[in-house]
């Protein structure tokens, strides 16, 4: 009898182990798989902005970001020398063009990040904690920057409204209100008044590839097609027409890129694109 009742307990306190173990075990595994989804869900979104900023931002302008975002950018091929990387007990992010906000970055300026220090939102990826921000910094403070956005604005329009008197350009309707409301980035303005002297241009549309960027921000990309279609060359010489042209520009009206692209519609097209972010007061009026 003795024996019988020891081998019982014996079976159960195992079996009692077994799943306090198993349930130790399960919530630990849980808690690691939530942690490895955050880890990765940081690291997609960190991608993100990066691959955004390699592909959008000038190789000359200067970008703040914290040690993790400067040194992804770093090890992507991003210029060294343009990164400025932001030590947590820095009191302002002054001294370069650009900042990439991470969750640690707002945290660390506060309210003041978008009120005071960087006030323009150019492109956003994510949400919650996972949010990256990137900001044009105003260098000169809140109210000056606010002032250079106005006359810039300014500016815009009335480069807009030269470009639709233009008679060796024509638009389309979309792109007529954008140039007319000064939506377009000034430098694609100027390039495109100084390509129409050397060929008849036909703006297509305007665009931008910036996720999430607050109202206002200029569109930095143009859709070109010759104006003549009787005339039109194949698109392989009208791109080579076109960098002829943008070769006699020098910086900052020198684009990041040219490239040929078939629309949806069929139409091929010359994009010109600029890189972030807009410069102001480029041109007074």
């Amino acid at each position: 009898m003795l024996i019988a009742v020891v081998v019982v307990l014996a079976a159960v306190l195992a079996t009692v182990v077994f799943h306090v173990g198993s349930g130790a075990t399960g919530g630990q595994k849980a808690a690691a798989g939530n942690g490895s989804q955050r880890i990765a869900g940081e690291s997609a979104i960190r991608g993100q902005a990066v691959a955004w900023v390699l592909s959008q931002v000038g190789r000359s302008t200067v970008v703040t970001c914290d040690a993790v975002v400067c040194n992804d950018l770093a090890q992507s091929g991003f210029p060294a020398g343009d990164l400025n990387v932001l030590q947590p007990t820095a009191p302002d992010p002054y001294g370069s063009e650009l900042l990439i906000a991470t969750a640690d970055v707002r945290s660390q300026f506060g309210s003041k990040l978008a009120l005071v220090y960087a006030p323009e939102l150019i492109a956003r990826f994510g949400s919650g904690t996972n949010q990256i921000d990137i900001r044009v910094i105003a260098q000169d403070g809140p109210a000056a920057f606010r002032s250079a956005l106005a006359q810039d604005l300014q500016a815009r329009q009335h480069a807009g409204a030269d470009l639709l008197a233009n008679k060796n350009i024509t638009v389309t309707a979309g792109a007529a209100a954008l140039l007319r409301s000064g939506q377009v980035d000034l430098r694609l303005l100027t390039a495109i008044a100084f390509l129409s002297v050397k060929v008849p241009l036909s703006i297509v549309s305007f665009s931008t590839s910036a996720p999430g960027a607050a109202p206002g921000v200029p569109l930095r990309f143009a859709s070109l097609a010759t104006s003549d279609a009787a005339a039109r060359p194949t698109s392989a010489a009208y791109a080579q027409s076109l960098l002829a042209g943008l070769r006699g520009l020098r910086p900052p009206y020198v684009p990041l890129s040219v490239t040929s692209v078939r629309l949806p519609t069929g139409q091929t097209v010359i994009r010109v694109e600029f890189g972030a972010p807009s410069p102001a007061g480029l041109i007074s009026y």
